[in-house]
């Protein structure tokens, strides 16, 4: 299926979805702890269902916005993780607190996504890990976890990192987990830690390691996800080249790492502004101007920022780009064949990348997605400042993340045709 997006600018009011890095970390946490949690606003996306049914697989139970956790069993021994990095990354500790042997299975790009930094732990402390087949997926793992000292990689996901807090403190004795290179996407560990503290775990972190005590326990919560700055980064982008947008549901103190599309835009000399009175964030039209933007702990800004930078004033650099080649798409490369089909100038050299801003977009032009839903979404923004219709093949991968994107477009404006 395609959609086609005749150019409009888009305006007016919109509640921000629920964060799915939050949706993830309190679902988890809930299934950890021993009675009922109820957690409130949870996303309801593509990504979230497979972490769902994968904690259902180890015993967790869900009713509406209750879960029950307490002793993992497995009810089967296939977890799915879709096309869910988070999902699979998360969840293999986890499912080694547990004896059974289970396999991992996904689909879409998620076999071919690197499982290298759970490989070398798990050779280390010579538990069984098995490839079946040439992709890391389908994998075989068995428990039980072990405790004791873990080395791991910081520089090519957050995610494992993630998924060793998860599942450490749980064991009877204590661990400790040493990051041997620079931690990337620091914002996502922090809000790991800090969902870890709020159902009763605690970790302790100090440079490049955290001590974790065995043996203890998560507490049921009741809890409310809040707004995804990830997913209000394509709206803010969207005010700044178009009209007047007012984004409602977003924490003005939050600790997700993608706050940080706030000080870029300002940065860029991009009109936003929080009101603690209506709490409420509103972004106005702005002149932009090109600047360097560190993409290390911020990857899944990437191709959003790069439709800001392909339409302000100058040149912008973005370094360290290189972790956005091992996402859902290569989106570096998608980003380059999408922004250079626009008529935009963009020159990479390995992870940096400069883009010289313009004006306006070359539209009348169809798009592939890369079934990638940030790719879909950053097109569909960009699709405001073309020249003529944008036509985006395979949109409904914005199920992954955002399932009803394309609605609120529509709600703030956006003209757009669906077609077979």
């Amino acid at each position: 299926m395609s959609i086609t997006i005749t150019p409009q600018h888009l305006s007016g009011k919109i509640s921000v979805i629920s964060s799915k890095s939050l949706s993830h970390r309190y679902v988890i946490a809930s299934g950890l702890a021993e009675g009922t949690s109820e957690i409130d606003n949870v996303l309801d996306s593509e990504d979230l269902t497979a972490t769902k049914e994968a904690l259902s697989t180890l015993g967790v139970k869900f009713n509406g916005n209750q879960i029950t956790g307490g002793e993992l069993k497995a009810q089967r021994q296939v977890i799915d993780a879709h096309e869910s990095g988070s999902t699979l990354r998360f969840m293999i500790p986890i499912a080694m607190l547990q004896k059974e042997k289970m396999t991992f299975v996904g689909s879409g790009r998620l076999p071919k996504r690197t499982l290298d930094v759970y490989f070398d732990l798990f050779k280390q402390k010579n538990m069984p890990f098995w490839q079946i087949t040439n992709d890391y997926l389908p994998l075989e793992v068995q428990g039980l976890l072990k405790p004791g000292h873990y080395s791991i990689k910081g520089d090519i996901s957050s995610q494992f990192l993630t998924g060793l807090l998860f599942a450490l403190p749980l064991l009877k004795k204590d661990s400790v987990i040493e990051v041997t290179t620079p931690l990337e996407s620091k914002g996502y560990i922090e809000l790991t830690l800090d969902v870890l503290k709020r159902f009763g775990i605690h970790i302790l972190s100090a440079g490049n390691y955290f001590y974790i005590k065995g043996s203890q326990k998560y507490q049921p919560q009741k809890a409310m996800v809040e707004g995804d700055y990830s997913q209000a980064a394509f709206w803010m982008v969207a005010g700044l080249i178009g009209d007047s947008i007012v984004l409602l549901s977003l924490n003005p103190v939050s600790k997700q790492g993608d706050y940080k599309i706030v000080d870029i835009i300002k940065e860029m000399n991009g009109q936003i502004e929080y009101s603690d009175l209506n709490r409420i964030w509103s972004i106005s039209p702005s002149k932009t101007y090109g600047v360097t933007i560190d993409l290390s702990q911020i990857p899944d800004l990437g191709p959003i920022l790069m439709v800001l930078a392909a339409l302000s004033e100058g040149t912008t650099t973005f370094t360290n780009a290189g972790r956005l080649r091992i996402k859902e798409s290569d989106r570096l490369e998608a980003m380059y064949q999408t922004l250079t089909k626009f008529g935009v100038s963009i020159f990479m050299d390995g992870d940096t990348v400069q883009i010289t801003g313009q004006k306006t977009l070359k539209g009348n032009q169809e798009f592939d997605s890369f079934d990638d839903h940030r790719i879909a979404m950053a097109i569909a923004i960009a699709a405001i400042k073309a020249d003529g219709p944008v036509t985006i093949k395979n949109h409904l991968c914005v199920r992954k993340s955002y399932p009803n994107f394309f609605e609120v477009y529509q709600k703030l404006g956006g003209k757009i045709h669906e077609s077979r």
